[in-house]
């Protein structure tokens, strides 16, 4: 996952830096004339385009499939937090995370988002977990960025949404 959020994240900038020269390349460009500096410019653009949105995609079903491992072996005796807060019933916020699913889109946003630590000794998981701006029972439940360029941008990874009251006394 850390590799295809990278490869995203780097596509996704050397996109933003290629795109003024595809753009002047293009409004530049005569009917079959070409420069061949500009059109190897737009040819990169959209080259970094689909790779950063293809590598996205891929990392989102990774993570998708990483918190169903994880939560799939996550037993009675794991510990939960949330923004650094023991919660006392575990087992409900587990819950609410294994129900987590795609939603209809709805046109909002997550609103601040809470840290959320599951602690299964050895192993532990960290997620960001975001009520929605327009349903409160709805939250929006992210990986951040494994990659040290995606944290550098507080970049997350969108796995799902749920909707469940587990988080409704958490700082939100």
């Amino acid at each position: 996952m850390a590799f295809f959020d990278f490869i995203s994240t780097a596509c996704i900038l050397l996109a933003a830096v290629t795109a003024p020269f595809a753009l002047v390349g293009w409004m530049i460009t005569q009917p079959g004339g070409r420069d061949g500096f500009l059109a190897r410019c737009a040819v990169a653009f959209v080259a970094f385009v689909i790779t950063g949105l293809l590598s996205g995609g891929i990392s989102v079903y990774i993570g998708q499939y990483h918190l169903g491992e994880f939560l799939d072996s996550a037993s009675a005796a794991c510990t939960v937090s949330v923004d650094g807060r023991i919660v006392p019933d575990s087992a409900g916020v587990l819950a609410a995370l294994r129900a987590v699913d795609e939603l209809p889109a709805h046109h909002s946003s997550p609103t601040r988002a809470l840290a959320v630590v599951i602690s299964c000794p050895p192993r532990q998981l960290t997620l960001w977990v975001a009520r929605d701006s327009s349903d409160p029972r709805e939250y929006w439940v992210f990986f951040p960025s494994p990659s040290k360029l995606g944290r550098r941008f507080a970049l997350k990874t969108d796995v799902g949404h749920v909707k469940t009251a587990a988080f409704d006394g958490y700082g939100t």
